[in-house]
């Protein structure tokens, strides 16, 4: 028990402990008191000077405990760090246990003044049913001001060992995370980031864990993790979620050995899933359910001539049908002959009775798993269901597949809304085994532009623009004007103009989701200064007013969900008594691989200006290795985008 005793309080010291420095809790240094910016990154507005964590496994009164004490010291510079002074430490529980935080203890030290976090200051709130949050915000806090927090949470759920995120919005000098692992329990291990460890180590205590009963000990694996100058994680345009490539180290019980010998795996195998999913109330026990639709769908589908015919047939009086009620239950509460007659259900309602719908009618329909794009990449290596939060149906007919999506009005046959297009879902028909598919958008989406002007003796420019939006253009566009009259939408565009009146607008297809929108503005621009030179930029709001990609360097990838094709056609008619004194210049260029091409020509007479622009993007994604080559091309577009055409009066 003595040695059990040493070897604890061994643990604990080394929390922290790095490059022979002791950090005691309570003792900042000099140095660190008095510090006034973080020199590799003088724009922080506060910096963690160091934290850690460590993970032990202990023998409560019932059941095991996973035990973790975490400490952090942050240097606050200014004002704009005193939110990261607030601190919330989120507890879960289900019906039978709860997790518990004690031990907290907290400093705010202000040169060599101490202000103590005092009990009064610490608040407990319920959440939900299942999640409570302890949130307390540090004393005395002012400009300079270095701070400290430690406490230890103790959870009775294994499942997810506590994992650690050594990348954060401020910059760290030292993240860390120990733990010392019985070796009854089992985890799979995963590091996702782009920044390197500083330290990678693992290794085997001796007869380390015991439970009283059993007349055996169990050695452990002792893990150390560790970075050291890690940088912000800055988000940028086109990504999915941070979570894909914050540094971090995650946590999954894979099985349990108990000391008599027995065993229980957590982590499964696709075909467990596919046979467990099968006999799944929620999911399997739905699919059992075509026959409902059996007097459901209208007559006149099944009189259709060919499959396609039916499945687009069949997927509009389902989409027509529910309401989506912004509810993403996939697992459970699903019951589609309740969500039928209500006309309203979550993703698995709508989606699972579509399916059944399209099987019912003959078509060969699977179910696909997904994860949206906030919700993260599934991982490949094993099954994790918790990893989905979607469900989309899976036609095929001939040689072709479509992937359908009902819950969205305004989504035509065979698009996935952009939220869903997350690179590759999971194909499941509960009769053969599941696969897995890569998903992407089969349409390139565009923007074209035709704009058709005359500049008036009087200085009046008159004429008419025509817009016309494809795919998820168009599907974007609906969306804003799906609630709007004609004279929001036109007040909305004169908005974004000085001195430009529409005289007439007119839109089709606005309701027609399976044909391109098209929108047509007459107008009048008006010669409000009576001067003699005119600055007019001929996009009319269809350009890149600056480039989206601002980081010298990305380590992780552009993701533009779609490729994409923007192109703008303009003619300019000018009378004798003007010219066109400067416009930009002709240019083409092209990413390498084929990555996109951004082709502008123009063409200016006595009496006439012409300008054709296009811009492509010919692939959804872009690894950093490509990164500044797409940075300069935007920046290309940006600079020749900006240039407006300057005309003057003779």
């Amino acid at each position: 028990m003595k040695k059990k005793i040493v070897l604890l309080i061994l643990i604990i010291n080394s929390l922290f402990t790095y490059s022979q420095k002791k950090y005691t809790f309570g003792i900042p240094s000099t140095e660190e008191l008095v510090l006034k910016t973080y020199k590799l990154d003088t724009t922080a507005n506060a910096v963690v000077l160091f934290e850690a964590a460590n993970t032990t496994f202990t023998v409560g009164t019932y059941n095991i405990i996973v035990s973790t004490t975490f400490y952090k010291k942050i240097k606050i510079f200014n004002k704009d760090g005193f939110k990261y002074a607030t601190f919330s430490i989120p507890l879960y529980n289900d019906k039978n246990d709860k997790e518990y935080v004690k031990d907290i203890k907290a400093i705010t030290h202000n040169n060599f003044n101490k202000t103590f976090l005092t009990k009064s200051q610490i608040f407990e709130k319920r959440v939900n049913d299942r999640w409570r949050e302890v949130k307390f915000t540090m004393p005395n806090l002012k400009e300079g001001s270095v701070i400290e927090v430690i406490y230890t949470i103790n959870t009775p759920f294994k499942y997810n060992l506590t994992g650690w995120e050594f990348q954060s919005d401020i910059p760290k000098k030292h993240s860390q995370f120990t733990a010392l692992i019985p070796m009854n329990y089992v985890y799979n291990r995963s590091l996702t980031g782009y920044l390197k460890l500083s330290i990678n180590d693992a290794r085997i205590i001796k007869k380390c864990f015991s439970v009283p009963g059993y007349g055996t000990s169990s050695d452990c694996e002792k893990l150390t993790y560790a970075m050291e100058n890690i940088p912000v994680f800055e988000e940028e345009e086109y990504m999915t979620t941070k979570e894909n490539f914050l540094s971090k180290i995650k946590f999954e019980l894979s099985k349990t050995i108990w000391f008599d010998g027995t065993k229980k795996k957590y982590t499964s195998t696709w075909k467990a899933v596919d046979r467990e999913f099968k006999n799944d109330k929620n999911i399997g026990g739905q699919f059992k359910k075509a026959s409902f639709f059996k007097n459901k769908i209208p007559k006149e589908i099944s009189l259709l001539s060919s499959d396609l015919e039916k499945a687009k047939a069949i997927y509009v009086f389902i989409q027509k049908h529910y309401s989506w009620n912004q509810k993403y239950n996939i697992f459970k509460n699903v019951n589609i002959k309740k969500a039928y007659e209500n006309k309203v259900g979550n993703i698995g309602d709508i989606n699972i009775s579509l399916i059944n719908a399209l099987k019912f009618a003959g078509i060969k329909t699977e179910l696909v798993l997904l994860s949206t794009r906030s919700n993260g990449f599934p991982t490949k290596l094993h099954p994790v269901i918790s990893d989905f939060n979607y469900i989309i149906a899976k036609v095929n007919i001939g040689d072709s597949y479509y992937f359908l999506d009902a819950t969205n009005k305004l989504l035509p046959f065979g698009m996935l809304q952009f939220k869903c297009l997350n690179h590759f879902g999971r194909v499941m028909d509960f009769k053969n085994e599941s696969y897995w598919i890569d998903i992407v958008s089969t349409k390139d989406s565009k923007t074209k532009l035709y704009v058709g002007l005359t500049l008036n003796e009087d200085g009046t420019i008159t004429g008419k623009l025509r817009k016309v939006t494809f795919w998820h253009d168009a599907l974007n566009r609906r969306k804003v004007i799906e609630n709007l009259s004609e004279d929001e939408i036109i007040s909305d565009f004169e908005d974004n103009y000085d001195n430009l009146e529409v005289l007439n607008y007119n839109i089709e297809n606005k309701v027609t989701i399976n044909k391109p929108l098209i929108e047509t503005y007459e107008i009048l621009i008006e010669d409000f200064d009576n001067s003699k030179t005119y600055f007019l930029n001929p996009y009319f709001g269809e350009r890149f007013t600056k480039n989206p990609f601002s980081q010298k360097d990305r380590l992780y990838p552009v993701d533009f969900g779609y490729t994409r094709t923007y192109s703008a056609n303009v003619i300019l008619n000018i009378p004798e008594n003007y010219t066109i004194h400067t416009f930009p210049k002709s240019k083409s260029v092209k990413l390498p691989e084929n990555g996109g091409s951004f082709m502008f020509l123009v063409k200016s007479t006595s009496n006439s200006f012409i300008l054709n622009s296009k811009i492509k993007i010919s692939k959804p994604t872009f690894y950093n290795f490509e990164y500044k080559p797409l940075k300069d091309f935007f920046n290309i577009i940006v600079n020749t985008q900006k240039i407006p055409l300057e005309i003057k009066k003779l």
